[in-house]
């Protein structure tokens, strides 16, 4: 939930609350990949995802469209 809770904060200081939707989830079936966040529509996926990476992720791939090759699954 820790994780969740820091994508909100991360969305919600970039004001891009209207454009991003949140979802948690069950088990995706690769549990030695977790936490796996997932970006749809396009469906990347990645993995091994900690705090740390949160801010990456949504600079990088939301606001400028660039995967995060280190994190991808």
């Amino acid at each position: 939930m820790d994780l969740v809770q820091r994508f909100m904060e991360e969305i919600d200081d970039r004001d891009l609350s209207g454009d991003v939707m949140i979802t948690n989830t069950g088990c995706f079936g690769i549990c030695d990949k977790g936490p796996v966040v997932v970006i749809y529509p396009e469906g990347t996926w990645y993995g091994n995802v900690t705090d740390d990476d949160v801010e990456e992720i949504v600079e990088k791939h939301l606001e400028g469209g660039e995967k995060v090759k280190r994190l991808l699954i």
